[in-house]
């Protein structure tokens, strides 16, 4: 299996570290305001990463997504406005507040486009004493200085600057020149603890005086402690390659580790229908909520398989088009195969199916190409149309296509019609679901989360999907 590294530009040969156990770390939502469709086309794509791990490569996959609740300043810059504190203050309401609530809101959006939880979701403000313990190893190391209540890391002393974005300090400095505190060791160098306004809110006492963590500090902090010093995979989108990652290598060479992790993975940018990248800053974005509304979670997973993990994708209404034409092809090739049985094994459709097994993990393997996945399925369909249109084949034939086609979708998640069995609806206990979700909402409106999730989960196991509406209420579809 070979997976693009961005560190070495190259695709690579994946061995994880622990042999059984894949380790990855992805750098999550900073929560001041809704989810949009970018985090989504990245979030499903490591989704769609760790499940092929653990359903065709049998490898255990510990997950740890961060959330970014404190740190995160306006333009991404050293200086300036925390985004959260400065939301809170247009929204007003206290910046804990508008966290919690868009916490909430990423976790409905996230559940509801099928993707799976990470093991751990470490909060940056859970972690300042580690951060602190941090930033004072490299002052003591002699890589970061104090400056006015700042600590900025030097980076004219971390010899591979640049390593994995290209950035040198020599690149760097050729460019525009950039205005700057003309007192820091070079105009590069970035805070690893800021000092925090007089009408902070989100800020705690350090050796520098009151002031909270720096954005790049808090990824390297909380990768390390749950994954180890040296982990297997991490992950962003493409736009996080350089400052953020980049510094997040400097931060871990300043703290004695050379090598954080194996693999850097980026996916590409999700644009606008007018074609600029779609982000908060922007205000171009597309809610998950709307999109949910307006497509469905099946659209948006089959979305992101349209493109490789790592190309800029457009969104087009008109790509939902075509995402429908497909997604009929394969129902009614489902269909029509439930309904041709007959007594007959035809051994031609096997090797058409193993023939389609071996070469979907091929292109899978192949730094995780979807869209050439995609094109297998396609082929195996019109083969296997071929086949019979012209010879019988049995339910043991339909039984092992099916079989497959649910261990792809263990993966994509998006073959909805595989579940639509009229016949087991009337099985399910609907008394039961509703009361289920009576006690969930009680549990929501009474800020009982974690509560509301088990219950959750509960509804999900006996095989229904159900969705938060605008107005409270809750509707659910028996898959």
């Amino acid at each position: 299996m070979k997976i693009y590294n961005t560190l070495t530009n190259q695709k690579e040969e994946f061995v994880p570290i622990h042999k059984d156990e894949v380790r990855m770390y992805v750098c999550g939502v900073t929560v001041y305001a809704p989810l949009h469709l970018g985090h989504i086309r990245t979030y499903i794509a490591y989704d769609v990463m760790a499940e092929y791990f653990e359903k065709f490569k049998n490898k255990k996959v510990f997950y740890v997504r961060n959330i970014t609740d404190v740190g995160s300043v306006v333009g991404d810059a050293d200086e300036g406005d925390d985004k959260i504190e400065l939301k809170a203050k247009e929204e007003k309401v206290h910046p804990l507040e508008l966290v919690d609530y868009n916490i909430k809101g990423m976790w409905e959006g996230l559940d509801a486009v099928r993707c799976r939880r990470p093991n751990i979701s470490p909060r940056a403000t859970g972690h300042i004493v580690e951060i602190i313990e941090a930033v004072s190893k490299m002052i003591e190391n002699g890589y970061a200085y104090v400056l006015d209540g700042n600590v900025y890391l030097d980076v004219s002393k971390i010899p591979n600057y640049g390593i994995l974005s290209g950035n040198t300090l020599d690149k760097l400095s050729a460019g525009a020149r950039i205005e700057y505190d003309e007192r820091k060791h070079t105009p590069y160098d970035f805070a690893v603890w800021k000092k925090a306004q007089k009408t902070s809110v989100l800020k705690w006492n350090s050796p520098w005086g009151v002031g909270y963590p720096g954005w790049h500090i808090e990824c390297s902090i909380m990768s390390q402690k749950y994954l180890g010093e040296t982990f297997d995979i991490h992950g962003g989108g493409r736009e996080l390659q350089f400052p953020h990652h980049e510094n997040e290598i400097a931060q871990s060479y300043a703290l004695g580790c050379n090598t954080p992790a194996k693999f850097w993975v980026h996916t590409g940018m999700l644009n606008a229908e007018d074609g600029t990248k779609m982000s908060k800053s922007k205000g171009n974005y597309v809610t998950v909520e709307d999109a949910l509304k307006t497509y469905g979670p099946q659209k948006l997973r089959w979305l992101c398989a349209f493109s490789h993990y790592r190309s800029p994708l457009a969104f087009s209404r008109q790509l939902f088009a075509s995402i429908d034409a497909e997604n009929k092809k394969l129902e009614n090739f489902i269909s029509n195969l439930k309904i041709g049985v007959g007594n007959t094994h035809n051994q031609a459709l096997d090797d058409l199916l193993n023939e389609f097994k071996t070469k979907f993990e091929e292109q899978m393997d192949d730094d995780f190409n979807c869209p050439n996945a995609l094109t297998e399925i396609h082929t195996f369909v019109k083969k296997a149309n071929e086949e019979i249109s012209k010879n019988s084949y049995d339910a043991k034939n339909v039984q092992e296509i099916l079989e497959f086609f649910l261990k792809i979708d263990s993966v994509f998640k998006v073959f909805d019609f595989l579940y639509e069995k009229e016949d087991e609806k009337d099985d399910v206990d609907e008394e039961k679901i509703n009361k289920l979700i009576e006690e969930r909402n009680k549990f929501r409106q009474e800020k009982n989360y974690q509560k509301a999730d088990e219950i959750k989960k509960q509804i999900i196991d006996l095989g229904v999907e159900i969705t938060d509406n605008k107005d409270g209420t809750t509707s659910y579809r028996i898959k």
